[in-house]
């Protein structure tokens, strides 16, 4: 222990962290508060945290603050370093970790000043990434429209309302930014909604006319393009299925009448 703690003291954190892995077993509680010490310097912070997660184990009231606070603090590293968009989850977790650790701390010892502010950068670092995985989602929708991947858009305006609504449940009820996203996914999902619906009217007055024999008429009622009947096409396979099997149908009978009579005019 004193060779790891020398070592530590000149900045080697290495072989800090060393010497003091074999104090871990003779020595659990104080030996794991020093070597996760170490490895926090060493920049290993998630290695850092299961050691000051260890040393929690002692009786004693001061070491068992240290450890929460250090704790927190690796949580806190941890955190601040996953900037990729995939590990927003896994750092929102550890944002929410990082503020357990830094309000247990603050428990045992109630007037700690640094103990408070890192709880508090500790929160408003998780409600920042808790807004970002909202925003992640909606713009992956709003990328995701124009490609008429209009299935996966619906899929990620509804992750971005559940997001959302959680930030104002349960992390912060003010939340301007993401109370303001709410109107705006609602209107994309009604749009989606009605465009699935529209289809559907469609290919059932298609149908009617075709009944009716009006096949000319079913035929631009079918063949008409848009991009909402493309966002219900994406969003019901079979949807677009029964339209290709209903065109190809009422082009066999105009074909048929064509054949027939060649002269007759068939304009409505």
């Amino acid at each position: 222990m004193r060779k790891g703690l020398k070592a530590y003291k000149a900045g080697d954190y290495t072989n800090a962290v060393e010497h003091l892995e074999k104090t871990v077993p003779e020595f659990p509680d104080i030996g794991n508060y020093n070597l996760g010490n170490a490895q926090y310097r060493a920049g290993d912070y998630e290695a850092a945290a299961e050691a000051f997660n260890e040393a929690l184990r002692t009786p004693d009231l001061e070491l068992q603050f240290k450890a929460y606070f250090n704790r927190g603090n690796a949580l806190l590293a941890r955190t601040t370093a996953l900037t990729k968009t995939e590990e927003i989850s896994l750092a929102i977790e550890l944002a929410f970790q990082a503020m357990d650790m830094f309000e247990k701390a603050i428990l045992l010892q109630p007037d700690h000043r640094a103990a408070k502010q890192n709880f508090e950068r500790a929160q408003n670092l998780r409600a920042k990434l808790e807004y970002n995985l909202g925003r992640w989602y909606f713009d992956q929708a709003e990328e995701l429209l124009p490609q008429y991947k209009a299935k996966d858009a619906r899929q990620n305006y509804r992750l971005a309302k559940k997001q959302f609504e959680h930030i104002l449940e349960n992390v912060d009820p003010n939340h301007a930014e993401a109370a303001q996203y709410l109107p705006k996914i609602a209107e994309r999902l009604e749009m989606l909604a009605l465009a699935v619906e529209a289809a559907q009217i469609d290919l059932d007055l298609a149908l009617k006319y075709i009944s009716d024999y009006q096949y000319l008429l079913a035929a631009q009622r079918l063949t008409t393009e848009s991009d909402e009947r493309k966002y219900a096409f994406d969003i019901q396979p079979e949807l677009k299925k029964k339209y290709e099997e209903t065109i190809q149908k009422n082009q066999e009978v105009l074909k048929i009448i064509e054949d027939l009579f060649p002269t007759m005019n068939m304009a409505q």
